[in-house]
């Protein structure tokens, strides 16, 4: 098997010359995955932040300790 060194990207043209793909490392393709996977935990964060919000102020939770009395309640 050859090896060869790529530069961080390399771009596919067509015949025209006009950029229709890119070649990545794998090095990179993985921290592009990981930062696209980074940003969709935040957005889903965001969008679940006013709820949350309201619910808290409208009193709408339990604490964490009300939470599991309650359920070693259920086990007993």
């Amino acid at each position: 098997m050859k090896t060869m060194v790529v530069p961080e990207e390399q771009f596919v043209t067509d015949a025209k010359g006009r950029r229709t793909g890119v070649l990545l490392t794998l090095d990179t393709y993985e921290r592009l995955r990981e930062a696209e996977e980074e940003l969709a935990d935040i957005q889903a964060h965001d969008a679940a932040l006013p709820k949350v919000l309201a619910d808290i102020q409208a009193g709408d939770f339990i604490t964490l300790a009300a939470y599991r009395a309650k359920r070693n309640g259920r086990r007993q």
